[in-house]
């Protein structure tokens, strides 16, 4: 019985569900939006750009000049304040040296010069008398009659005291130690009442007439530069801004020296494969504008060094740049197109130096998506204009 039951109420409950959806609202058709990536992009300016060389070195004197003695004796005075860092101008006198043994040496030999140029004056006599007492003989003169070998002896006896007393003054002189050129003491060897050898050195002196800078160059410097092989003529090589931070972090200055890159090293560093480079400038220790403080011997400093301008060139932000080296540009219809492109430097802001591969007005994306296709539609968020 209960079967037979079963099969209306199933009927029933079939019917009445037929009659609400009858009697339900009727669902409407929705338009599904589509999302399109945002994207942000740069406008491409191309036009000519020169490259700069960036490199760290330490300023060093152009020259390091040992003053040693060059005769002997006993040190007997020096220059007041001859003390490390002093200035020293050229030929100033930097030491003298007991003098006493060399002052009668010179009069020693000017008493031998006297008594060469008396005995030449005899043999002249000689030599004159001769040639009158053989002129009335009527035969041939001999050259020993008429004091010839010995009229040459007394020429060669007084050139011989000559030189000698030449020489002695000339040792003379050097008792009194002179600077060879103006500069700074480096470190002073000698004091008053020591003993001077020949050679022994008293003083060394570094040049403030010119700086230098040794620099290590990139092996892409040889396409990027002129670079000064055999040294630049007349110091006229590339340029070069040096500067250099001083003072504490929180109230740091940054000053600036100009300079030039004068020559190479004659080979590549076999350790870091890099050109070593000299860069100098000209009166370190002179005023600059502004109150810049003298460019001193043993500073740090960074160097841009001037290379080569090229013509087409466009300035991209590394940003814009895929892992594999390539760029998205929004064409006109805001959609990507892929582009290989030859990056060759970069600039000091860290943006990247492309000369192909790209037009001027061409818009690159600054943030290039994960996952893009050649062809795929985004949308624009900005155009930053001079990007």
């Amino acid at each position: 019985m209960r079967r037979f039951l079963f099969i209306p109420i199933l009927i029933g409950a079939g019917a009445v569900l037929a009659l609400l959806v009858a009697l339900g609202p009727r669902p409407q058709a929705q338009e599904i939006e589509t999302v399109l990536p945002e994207v942000r992009a740069a406008t491409v300016r191309v036009g000519p750009e020169r490259v700069t060389v960036q490199a760290d070195g330490t300023v060093r004197p152009s020259r390091r000049t040992t003053v040693a003695a060059e005769v002997a004796g006993q040190v007997v005075w020096s220059a007041p304040g001859l003390r490390d860092g002093a200035r020293v101008e050229e030929g100033a006198a930097l030491f003298r040296i007991e003098s006493l043994a060399y002052e009668q040496a010179v009069e020693m030999a000017r008493s031998q010069v006297a008594q060469a140029r008396l005995q030449l004056q005899s043999e002249e006599g000689l030599s004159r008398l001769a040639e009158e007492e053989w002129s009335g003989e009527g035969a041939e003169p001999d050259a020993l009659a008429l004091r010839v070998p010995q009229l040459a002896a007394a020429r060669a006896g007084v050139a011989a005291a000559e030189a000698s007393l030449k020489r002695a003054e000339n040792e003379l002189r050097k008792t009194e130690v002179r600077a060879p050129h103006t500069g700074l003491v480096g470190s002073r060897n000698a004091e008053v009442g020591e003993w001077a050898a020949p050679g022994v050195p008293l003083v060394e002196l570094l040049s403030v007439d010119v700086a230098e800078i040794r620099v290590s160059l990139p092996d892409a410097a040889l396409e990027l530069m002129e670079l000064p092989f055999g040294g630049a003529s007349g110091g006229q090589g590339p340029r070069a801004r040096l500067t250099a931070v001083l003072g504490p972090a929180l109230a740091s200055t940054t000053w600036s020296w100009e300079g030039r890159l004068v020559r190479m090293a004659g080979e590549v560093d076999p350790a870091t494969r890099f050109f070593p480079a000299v860069i100098e400038v000209r009166d370190p220790y002179g005023e600059g504008p502004g109150g810049r403080p003298p460019l001193v011997a043993g500073m740090f400093v960074r160097a841009q060094i001037e290379g080569r301008e090229y013509p087409g060139v466009a300035v991209v932000p590394r940003s814009a740049f895929r892992e594999d080296g390539r760029v998205l540009v929004v064409t006109d219809g805001d959609r990507i197109a892929i582009r290989e492109v030859d990056a060759f430097w970069s600039t000091e802001d860290g943006d990247l130096l492309v000369r192909s591969g790209l037009a001027h007005g061409d818009r690159v994306v600054t943030n290039p998506p994960a996952i893009v296709t050649e062809g795929m539609t985004v949308r624009l968020a900005a155009i930053p204009d001079g990007e």
